[in-house]
């Protein structure tokens, strides 16, 4: 049986706002022991001035030797931290810890170790709120603590529940925007922007005019692109609608056989999860035509 063809393609947003996280900080060194030095006397079995310049020379690499832990930060829905140990010259485990302040001993929330000489090393756990820090320790004896932040979770939008009337024969729905599939579409997508902290689309009526009118028009002459034939792009075919955007984007499919394994591609796909996750956007249009593809079409907007 022929597989059928699986194909992607995005377009830019046009004004588009992006979407930033919040980078690691830096970890924040924590002073390493006193350096030591030794004089010794001389004895009749002869001169012990080698090995004290040894003893002075393992002591100064041993003063070198420090690791730092920093303070945990909150990223992408995760809080993470990250510790390091430098300028050593034996290796040694090196662990990090991430810990919750508590009454009582204080919970340890996520571990993690590693034999290292000179390395990083992070840790990451789902968002929690509560005061935490960051301890880094090696079996060479080495010990750091970060200072401590508050942390409060964002609230983490739940995807509005998509009704499943049945399809009339305009190729809309008895009450919405779309049909089941493409409600399918979109509850998937609110679904991954929920994840990533960002708010949920509503489906659009003049963005899912502009989605289903594509899939049907790549349906119909037998191409794969994001400009039409005539020589539309795609956005002039949202204009030609009546919506007006401050910025918009476009994801485009042809052959996945199910929203599943649609959504799938596109997540897997840097251009195309960019646009499902750009927190910028508040609407959406979603067109599903089967024949010859399918085709699948999402129309992202903010007016």
């Amino acid at each position: 049986m022929n597989k059928p063809l699986r194909a992607l393609l995005c377009a830019t947003a046009i004004f588009a706002v992006g979407c930033g996280t919040t980078p690691l900080p830096a970890a924040s060194p924590v002073a390493a022991s006193a350096g030591l030095a030794a004089k010794s006397t001389g004895s009749s079995g002869g001169s012990s001035s080698g090995a004290s310049a040894a003893s002075v020379a393992e002591s100064s690499a041993a003063a070198r030797c420090r690791v730092a832990a920093g303070k945990p930060s909150l990223t992408a829905g995760r809080l993470r931290a990250s510790v390091s140990r430098a300028g050593c010259t034996r290796e040694a485990r090196l662990r990090i810890r991430i810990k919750k302040s508590v009454a009582g001993p204080d919970r340890v929330v996520k571990s993690g170790s590693r034999i290292v000489r000179n390395a990083r090393l992070t840790a990451a756990v789902k968002c929690a709120s509560g005061v935490f820090y960051t301890t880094a320790t090696d079996s060479a004896g080495h010990v750091a603590t970060s200072r401590k932040v508050r942390v409060k979770c964002p609230t983490v939008p739940k995807p509005t529940p998509t009704p499943t009337p049945t399809e009339n024969p305009s190729g809309g729905t008895g009450s919405g925007v779309g049909t089941a599939i493409e409600n399918e579409i979109v509850r998937l997508t609110n679904v991954e922007r929920a994840k990533a902290g960002c708010g949920p689309l509503t489906h659009e009526a003049r963005l899912h005019t502009a989605a289903r009118g594509h899939s049907a028009d790549m349906s119909a002459k037998g191409y794969f692109s994001h400009d039409s034939q005539d020589g539309r792009s795609f956005a002039d075919r949202i204009k030609a609608t009546g919506y007006s955007f401050s910025s918009i984007g476009e994801n485009i499919a042809k052959g996945q056989q199910t929203a599943a394994s649609v959504m799938k591609d596109w997540m897997g796909s840097q251009g195309h999860r960019e646009n499902i996750l750009n927190c910028s956007y508040t609407q959406i249009g979603v067109g599903y035509v089967a024949a010859g593809g399918p085709y699948w079409t999402q129309d992202f907007g903010r007016p």
